[in-house]
């Protein structure tokens, strides 16, 4: 069992408009509705992959609902925190002739301290029988930047191997709970640590002061550069296999859910990774995290993968 956990889930409306222009009407060639968010994702991904998946966080209200049975249509089982507010809507605006997304976002809603006490609980009960647990995302208003710190050593306190996908005072404030492995994007990376990153020297040699406070890997995304993989005794660089993109949202959650798959499975780290790119850039070619496994092992075969160290 792979569980996730999205504090902050989302109604996600994907809007693609051929040369999307602000300030006038603009006609939509097509859209679709998805729940989101990267715990969700990375479960959707896990599902694909044919393991037992199941997502938590909070939700509520209408579109709390239409979320959860979502989730359950696709085969994901789910144990929400409901709350008494609605879950947010998220809109993506996808400019097919310049190639550009435009993301409008809602905060999300404000998370009172009986709900957070709920989500503790849940976090331990399916802990005992998880053997990953992925927490991914933004926080709602009301939760302490400490939240992942607190999650992951609930996790960690009941066997389970835990994955930390954030990014700035939430990655630095988990990564002192030891998960097994983070996976920022270079931007990430460096708006975390507040550096600038020049080349892969830089990002290994950052990758490694995370790998000395004992995570047991980085795994860093660098767009059209490939990804890195740091571990303590390797370091291993994907190529990127050469695709029409139709959007890279999602792109790192699919990562994230090919390796709690493979952790989950006990794959060689080298197997693990090629699956993880594999499952990336057919959500980059797709530009949806609703994969097929065939789709995955046609890209995996395309993956090269190289050890630098």
């Amino acid at each position: 069992m792979i569980t996730t956990v999205t504090l902050n889930p989302a109604v996600d409306k994907t809007l693609e408009i051929h040369g999307f222009k602000p300030g006038v009407v603009n006609r939509i060639q097509d859209s679709r509705v998805e729940a989101g968010g990267k715990g969700i994702n990375v479960s959707k991904v896990v599902k694909s992959l044919g393991a037992n998946t199941l997502t938590t966080g909070f939700v509520g209200g209408e579109s709390g609902k239409w979320i959860n049975q979502c989730l359950e249509d696709e085969g994901i089982q789910t144990d929400f925190v409901w709350i008494n507010q609605e879950t947010r809507t998220n809109i993506k605006i996808v400019d097919t002739e310049a190639g550009i997304i435009t993301d409008i976002n809602d905060r999300g809603k404000r998370i009172e301290e009986v709900y957070l006490r709920e989500l503790y609980y849940k976090i331990k009960q399916w802990a005992k029988i998880s053997k990953v647990m992925v927490f991914a995302g933004s926080i709602p208003e009301g939760l302490p930047n400490t939240i992942y710190n607190d999650l992951i050593q609930i996790a960690r306190n009941q066997g389970c191997k835990t994955i930390l996908d954030a990014e700035g005072d939430r990655l630095l404030q988990g990564i002192d709970a030891k998960p097994y492995m983070i996976k920022p994007n270079i931007h990430e990376l460096q708006s975390s640590l507040k550096v600038k990153i020049n080349d892969e020297k830089d990002v290994i040699y950052y990758c490694k002061s995370f790998i000395n406070k004992g995570i047991n890997f980085v795994v860093v995304s660098m767009g059209d550069k490939g990804a890195l993989l740091v571990s303590d005794n390797q370091v291993l660089k994907a190529e990127v296999i050469p695709v029409e993109v139709k959007s890279t949202v999602g792109a790192g959650d699919s990562m994230v859910g090919a390796f709690s798959y493979g952790i989950m499975k006990n794959y060689q780290l080298k197997e693990t990774f090629k699956l993880a790119v594999a499952a990336a850039t057919l959500s980059v070619s797709k530009g949806t995290t609703l994969h097929q496994i065939h789709e995955i092992e046609e890209f995996k075969e395309q993956v090269e993968i190289k050890t630098l160290r």
